[in-house]
């Protein structure tokens, strides 16, 4: 038996550059690893059975807190009067770049805050994480600070609410939005460059 599940969001899928995490029995894992390498852009292997949710879920977990970081900074330089176009590009050609930052920076420019995957299942990974956490006796100081604000968002936005929502709440606050000129028709594409993705 193999656990497998999917990784890299509905623009990865579109267009056929989803990573799939593979567990349980390796030798099984071997044999069907060519026909999972012919469907999906990555494909890892993770150990035995259990262990290919940890880091789908870690990574989603990560993705928050990114995204939270990425709100508060956009809203620095927006306030400060630093264009939100040359802030992008800026970050984007420096150590503070990401993979949330380059797909989800644009979204929360647009507005769109990532349509492509709810809060709810955000904070549903969110939880699942915790007891991950939990149960390897690891405080989550800023992944449950992240957690904790999703979770408001939840309870503000809806479970249907898209994924990035959270700086919004933010905006709100400072009654200052972040849209910017120039994202409107904003694409992502995921490549894999020895072993990412």
């Amino acid at each position: 038996m193999l656990e497998a599940p999917v990784t890299g969001g509905l623009e990865a899928l579109k267009k056929g550059q989803m990573t799939v995490f593979m567990a349980g029995d390796k030798t099984l894992a071997e044999e069907v690893r060519p026909m999972l390498e012919s469907i999906y852009c990555n494909v890892l292997y993770t150990g035995k059975m259990g262990t290919a949710l940890i880091p789908k879920v870690l990574s989603n977990m990560l993705t928050c807190v990114h995204n939270l970081a990425m709100g508060e900074v956009f809203m620095i330089a927006k306030r400060a009067g630093v264009d939100m176009r040359t802030t992008f590009d800026c970050i984007r050609a420096s150590s503070g770049n990401s993979f949330v930052f380059e797909t989800g920076g644009p979204m929360l420019m647009q507005g769109t805050y990532d349509p492509s995957f709810s809060l709810a299942l955000q904070c549903k990974d969110n939880r699942l994480g915790y007891q991950i956490a939990t149960k390897h006796k690891v405080p989550m100081e800023i992944l449950g600070h992240a957690m904790q604000t999703y979770n408001r968002a939840l309870y503000k936005y809806g479970d249907e609410a898209p994924c990035y929502i959270a700086p919004k709440m933010l905006e709100e606050a400072l009654q200052t939005d972040l849209r910017s000129e120039g994202f409107e028709n904003w694409e992502y594409s995921i490549q894999n460059v020895d072993g990412s993705s």
